[in-house]
């Protein structure tokens, strides 16, 4: 029973092993008074930054060729930012995206290849390889929409222009 919070005649009671009674949990349930509701946990920081490492590595060879050295430390940089990382994590109600905000993903990426990170490619090869289902789906037209917060772009566009930098220079 661990993990999960009983509805009782609209109640909303978390049980105890102490207060349990079996009895009165059985005639709630033939009684059809009885719903039950799985507690979701949310997203920690280091499992949303794996999931999405995990999930642009797909699309790897798309890198052009100034940052292919250094498209790890990019993401790195783009976790690093904490206005950044609050797009990633997933909504609380999220039926979707539960491991991180695939919308929020695609955005990024979208202004990551207007910087010349990513390849021109069209958006249905970058479906292929990100969503590996053959179908398309929702999250492409992301790709072409930005990020509307005028200061995250200022954020991203600033990562990209050290990162180039510092490709440069070694």
């Amino acid at each position: 029973m661990r993990g999960f919070i009983f509805l009782y005649m609209n109640n909303l009671e978390r049980v105890r092993p102490e207060d349990f009674d079996v009895a009165e949990l059985l005639q709630a349930a033939r009684e059809g008074n009885l719903f039950i509701v799985k507690t979701v946990k949310p997203a920690d920081c280091e499992s949303v930054k794996k999931n999405v490492r995990a999930y642009v590595q797909r699309i790897d060879s798309f890198v052009t060729c100034p940052f292919r050295a250094s498209i790890d430390a990019l993401w790195e940089d783009v976790f690093s930012c904490d206005e950044l990382m609050a797009l990633l994590m997933p909504k609380p109600r999220a039926k979707k995206c539960r491991d991180f905000d695939k919308y929020s993903v695609m955005r990024i990426i979208g202004v990551l290849r207007e910087h010349g990170v990513y390849e021109q490619y069209s958006d249905r090869k970058y479906m292929a390889l990100l969503e590996l289902t053959g179908e398309d789906c929702s999250y492409r037209s992301y790709l072409g929409a930005g990020i509307e917060q005028r200061a995250l772009i200022v954020k991203l566009r600033q990562i990209v222009t050290v990162t180039s930098y510092l490709c440069i220079r070694l």
